[in-house]
């Protein structure tokens, strides 16, 4: 597991003393497949189901970070596995400079390069005895006892390579990507016989057939004899025969142009060496990190909240070059004003649920520029969002249009600074069908027959993404979760019309869900054109019915109703949380997967708020550890880890598009998240090892509520929650519709 360090406080360049929270990150953890199924009150175990895994790397990087060194690992046999680092993994096949956290399709693997020695081929063996891990610096001794140590800037890579004494270093450079497995060309520098250039296809993302061409230049500091043949670099390296040879490589990248990359590596990393770098990228991540201090909590909780953290500042990630040069959705170079960043690596289905939120609102000028990188796409693929955005593609990967969501919630959590009437726009007019595609994907599939009959019908044969042809019903939710976002953001912009006329549609839910019949009570269902409910409907988008009965968090009060009120929902809930982390094939909670995130804080709508107290505390304790094994799923470029942060801070922004947090106990005695205002936002909470909330007060003003507007602590303020061992009367339900 990564080496934790305790060096104390950090000075940053602004002269302010930071906390070096590094110490508490581990990149190791996500690395692993993640835990079996735990029962929590069931007697007997669902269907067993592969879940994955976390998925994230171990990769020297900084936060949105274009370049993530780091290593690769075979794939795990007979498992679900991406290309990538995989803990329980004996060898490594190679260090490639770009990596995509948490992801569970193919992405990344750009310039894998492989030290080794004369006559060793294939992937080397290792210990993770032997290996270290923490922001921003990645090191390993392979057990043939070469040394690699990793580190980065924003767009470029440090390596140290070190050979045991007599032996002659060898470097092998693949130019392609795991990602398409296509070649591309490399070539010594003509004017300085230490570097070498080229570019590479990466892209196709989970096996979309987009691609794009990405740029490395690459300095060493020691004298080396190539071989070139077919696109890729054997560099020898003469040996020290009573000493260990060292050789240190930079790398820059672009996506834009060789000489981006030169530019990119100079002006980063310049004649700075790697120990430089390295001590740069802690400081970098120092002052990251501690933009939320945390206090009072045990070491395994401080590391599971900071590498949650550190994780959720993956990405998005950094796409424009260091003179603001970028490559467009339709291949065009494009340049962003000074001062300004476009990025790329946007997981909306995944992240519009809580990760923009944080982000936006710790990082609000940041987030703005990301939503502007948005806006920028539409205007550049054909005028609608793009979905998961990777370089300059558009991949159809999960259903519905979620970028809206996106930047409404980035909007509502204070993300301004973007072309806010232009994003609108580009909304309505992909609602109302009128822009249709980005880069020849379809926003909405089956959006005629979704205003007509106002949901999805199952047999219209309607190809919802590139992965998945049924689901209907889940998608008509995510159609309407997004109809919701585009109302409230409307609204928030002045245009109370349209608004209007989004928020009916977003009723269409209520299409969905099959009344009550007999004994068997109401919940999410396909059906047909005819308007026939489909007896089977059972399997959804990564999901099952029963799972997404409960996502529809824009109308809670509305579904509680339609299930039968507070005394037929909470026996439901109970039953639907007897296992924390079912997987797709069990009627119960998975908090593995996104469609779940907002479930656990349903309670706070019923009578019994105290039981989303408890299950918080449950699933932050038992479904997230300190193991390579420790998330329940996919991170999702920081989807999940971002929930953990949440549920940590004892607060959620459960309803999308709408600013404000459902409550619930936080698990330090002490918080101070530092606003980029300057204000903080202090949380307090007294017995914090305690599960119960028994009271909270804002300012001093009680709070009876478990529902919190977000203009009240927009500018800071002191947040005091009353801890008890028992459930109290604290908390009711609300209304934020």
């Amino acid at each position: 597991m990564a080496t934790l360090l305790n060096t104390g406080y950090a000075s940053s360049p602004t002269g302010k003393q930071d906390l070096a929270l590094t110490q508490y990150v581990d990149p190791m953890i996500g690395t692993d497949q993640s835990p079996p199924l735990v029962p929590a009150i069931a007697k007997t175990q669902p269907s067993p189901e592969n879940l994955g895994g976390g998925f994230t790397a171990p990769a020297a990087t900084l936060p949105a970070g274009m370049v993530q060194w780091g290593p690769d690992t075979p794939s795990v046999p007979n498992g679900w596995s991406p290309p990538g680092y995989h803990y329980s993994q004996t060898s490594i096949t190679g260090f490639s400079l770009t990596h995509l956290s948490g992801v569970g399709c193919s992405g990344g693997g750009a310039l894998p390069i492989l030290p080794t020695v004369a006559g060793q081929a294939g992937a080397v063996p290792f210990k993770h005895a032997n290996e270290t891990a923490r922001p921003g610096y990645y090191g390993v001794t392979l057990d043939n006892g070469i040394r690699v140590e990793l580190t980065a800037t924003l767009r470029s890579g440090a390596g140290r390579f070190a050979w045991p004494a007599g032996q002659a270093g060898q470097l092998n450079i693949t130019v392609k990507t795991d990602a398409s497995s296509q070649g591309g060309t490399v070539a010594i520098d003509p004017n300085d016989p230490r570097a070498l250039s080229g570019s590479m296809v990466g892209g196709n993302f989970c096996d979309d057939g987009q691609t794009y061409k990405i740029y490395f230049y690459a300095k060493l500091d020691q004298p080396f004899t190539p071989k070139l043949s077919a696109g890729n670099a054997l560099l020898t390296f003469a040996s020290k025969p009573d000493a260990p040879l060292t050789v240190n490589m930079k790398v820059g990248v672009s996506y834009v142009s060789i000489q981006n990359a030169k530019d990119n590596l100079q002006q980063e990393s310049g004649a700075r060496s790697f120990d430089q770098i390295a001590k740069q990228a802690d400081a970098t991540w120092n002052r990251e990190l501690n933009v939320i201090e945390v206090a009072g909590g045990n070491a395994d909780n401080l590391k599971k909240f900071y590498t949650a953290l550190y994780h959720a500042l993956l990405a998005p990630s950094v796409f424009s070059d260091v003179n603001g040069d970028y490559s467009a959705m339709n291949g065009k170079i494009a340049r962003v004003g000074a001062g300004h960043v476009h990025y790329t690596t946007f997981s909306s289905w995944d992240t519009y649920r809580s990760l923009m939120p944080l982000i936006a609102w710790l990082k609000p000028a940041a987030a703005s520029d990301m939503m502007q990188s948005l806006v920028d796409d539409a205007d550049t693929c054909g005028g609608a969002f793009p979905k998961w955005v990777e370089g300059n593609t558009s991949s159809d990967v999960m259903p519905g249009d979620n970028v809206p969501i996106v930047v409404a919630q980035s909007y509502m959590y204070g993300a301004t600074g973007f072309d806010t009437q232009k994003a609108l726009s580009i909304m309505l007019r992909t609602a109302s069908g009128a822009a249709t595609t980005c880069r020849n994907v379809v926003a909405l599939p089956g959006l005629n027959l979704y205003q007509q009959l106002g949901y999805l019908p199952a047999d219209a044969n309607i190809r919802i993404d590139s992965s998945h042809n049924g689901g209907t019903a889940s998608t008509t939710l995510e159609y309407a979760t997004t109809d919701y976002a585009i109302s409230r953001y409307a609204l928030a912009l002045g245009d109370a019309t349209d608004a209007a006329k989004m928020l009916a549609r977003s009723t269409n839910w209520k299409h969905v869900i099959h009344p009550a019949s007999g004994t068997t009570p109401a919940r999410l269902s396909d059906r047909n054109r005819n308007g026939n409910w489909v007896a089977t409907s059972y399997d959804e988008v990564e999901g099952n019915v029963e799972q997404y009965t409960w996502m529809i968090p824009f109308d809670i009060p509305g579904l509680i109703s339609a299930l039968g009120g507070d005394a037929a929902v909470l026996p439901r809930l109970d039953t639907f949380n007897a296992y924390l982390n079912a997987g797709s094939r069990s009627p119960h909670l998975w908090i593995g997967n996104e469609p779940s995130f907002a479930t656990p804080w349903l309670y706070n709508w019923t009578s019994r708020p105290d039981k989303t107290q408890a299950l918080v505390r449950r699933i932050i304790n038992e479904q997230f550890t300190t193991a390579a094994s420790g998330l329940p799923g996919n991170d999702d470029e920081g989807a999940t880890s971002g929930w953990f942060v949440w549920a940590a801070l004892g607060l959620y922004p459960e309803v999308p598009a709408v600013p404000g947090f459902t409550l619930a106990t936080p698990l330090f005695s002490h918080v101070t998240i530092r606003l980029a205002d300057g204000k903080t936002l202090q949380i307090d909470a007294s017995h914090a090892g305690s599960t119960y909330v028994q009271g909270v007060t804002l300012n001093g003003t009680a709070l009876t509520s478990t529902w919190m507007d977000f203009d009240r602590v927009r500018k800071g303020g002191v947040l005091e929650f009353r801890l008890g061992d028992a459930p109290s009367s604290w908390g009711r339900p609300v209304t934020t519709r």
